[in-house]
């Protein structure tokens, strides 16, 4: 019996001694690697070619102070786009309107638009282009003032 345990005694570790041989060759695989890594990175590298880099379009977009007035969008490809901006029309009181916190009279510039006309519930705003209808908004039920 006891011949039997040393047998499988001496057979363990011979086959842990084994084991650790492969641990080994991965750990002198992995120095040939850093190895070869450090020898790559300490070589010369060429950058780009001046003409290369002059050719590349700047990633920060400068506005001009007109654009700066108007709100631009910028689309991927470079091109500016205006916003239109999103007029509100909060107040109506004796033929002036509170468009978007500022007050203004008929005939009045609103950027690139002309206060037209004022009705009871509404107000016109033109330009050569375009005509846009602005109402006032419906009153809130929730709300009383008293």
């Amino acid at each position: 019996m006891k011949r039997v345990i040393l047998t499988y005694l001496a057979i363990g570790a011979v086959s842990l001694s084994a084991l650790q041989i492969p641990e080994d060759d991965v750990k002198i695989a992995l120095i040939k690697d850093y190895k070869m890594m450090f020898e790559r990175i300490g070589k010369k590298r060429v950058g780009a070619a001046q003409s290369e880099i002059e050719s590349v379009r700047p990633p920060f977009v400068r506005l001009t102070k007109e654009e700066k007035k108007r709100i631009v969008k910028v689309k991927p490809d470079g091109t500016k786009v205006a916003i239109q901006p999103k007029y509100e029309l909060q107040a109506i009181v004796n033929n002036r309107a509170k468009i978007s916190g500022k007050w203004y009279k008929l005939g009045e510039k609103v950027e690139d638009f002309t206060l037209s006309s004022i009705k009871n519930n509404g107000v016109f705003l033109k330009n050569n282009e375009f005509k846009k209808r602005l109402t006032l908004r419906k009153k809130n039920e929730k709300i009383s003032i008293k």
